[in-house]
């Protein structure tokens, strides 16, 4: 709780408000009726998105008045499901939102669920001491995804414009097993295949989002249409997300097995891969949608527009503004 230099009967008293309106907004009594009809929410096998699974198996979504169905997605199949509405919330990254918005879904992002910590990376053979040093060489990268995002806005940041890499557009598995494999000499992936890529011989793990955090936020986004319409259930999934948070952070273990029961992995297999994502309680997200906090939501998705029209990804620009609404967060102070 931020601490304020003010006469101490108003610190008091600003306390007990904050901490009556944060505990009636995580503790509603449960609804006498819940919303029928389901929000779906598109979910990727990814630590940061396992969340909702508990918030599922809790019965927090029943407790806050909202009925949700959570559906798998995958990089093949989560676009034509928001599109198609089959899905209206959907978990991804704030580089996307230029996407979306240059091919016409009508989405924001409105709230973020984790960051990577190590969950995402560059791996290169060993002669690669620092980014820079890939001048002239070929990147394999999934184009319009997170990796893409992440290595051009390091690339950037280490001096190298857009011509002085070639980058190859590879799925993000095959990123993975093919630099294991050695048919290939640089490219971003993510877990579990980022660890594996630590086998090669003549090869490395240059820098991950541990070294370089926040740079990969994930989110959730909302279809424009839902949002107008269905304001409060999106209020109530957001509170019943952040009470499944604080409720993972103080029970890792029996978390972490709901998660990887979802996720079917052994919690064995799932342990090593929280690890790799810091999660965003409420407090974070106002601090990430704050436009003066450093790699705040909207600066991403300026950035991210600007690189994704630089590579083709895009042909236009979208504001960040347009594609990211934090009134539903600011509601829930």
């Amino acid at each position: 709780m931020k601490k304020f230099i003010l006469p101490i009967i108003i610190i008091i008293g600003g306390t007990l408000l904050l901490w009556f309106g944060f505990s009636k907004q995580n503790q509603l009594p449960k609804s006498s009726s819940i919303s029928q009809e389901p929000i779906k929410i598109g979910v990727f096998v990814y630590p940061g998105f396992g969340t909702f699974y508990i918030a599922k198996e809790k019965d927090l979504f029943k407790k806050h008045g909202v009925n949700v169905e959570l559906v798998q997605v995958s990089a093949d199949n989560w676009l034509p499901a928001v599109e198609s509405n089959k899905i209206q919330m959907v978990t991804f990254t704030s580089d996307v939102m230029p996407i979306l918005a240059d091919i016409g879904v009508a989405a924001k992002q409105i709230f973020t669920t984790s960051f990577s910590y190590g969950a995402d990376g560059l791996g290169v053979t060993n002669e690669i001491q620092k980014i820079s040093d890939l001048k002239g060489k070929k990147v394999h990268v999934t184009l319009g995804f997170p990796g893409h995002f992440f290595f051009r806005y390091l690339a950037n940041k280490s001096g190298l414009s857009y011509g002085d890499v070639e980058l190859i557009n590879l799925n993000p598995e095959e990123v993975g097993s093919s630099f294991v494999a050695s048919k290939i000499n640089a490219g971003v992936t993510y877990e579990p295949w980022l660890s594996k890529a630590k086998e090669r011989i003549d090869g490395k793990v240059l820098v991950t989002s541990r070294q370089e955090p926040e740079i990969i936020t994930d989110i959730i986004v909302a279809r424009n249409d839902l949002i107008a319409n269905r304001r409060e259930d999106i209020k109530n999934v957001m509170r019943a997300f952040f009470e499944a948070l604080d409720w993972w952070e103080g029970n890792t273990t029996e978390g972490n097995a709901i998660v990887a029961k979802n996720f079917k992995l052994t919690p064995e297999e799932f342990k090593p891969m929280r690890d790799t994502v810091k999660l965003s309680n409420l407090k974070i997200n106002l601090e990430k949608f704050d436009k003066q906090k450093p790699l705040n939501v909207y600066e991403l998705v300026e950035k991210a527009g600007e690189i994704y029209f630089q590579d083709g990804v895009i042909k236009t620009k979208a504001s960040s503004d347009a594609v990211t609404d934090s009134s539903l967060l600011n509601e829930l102070r």
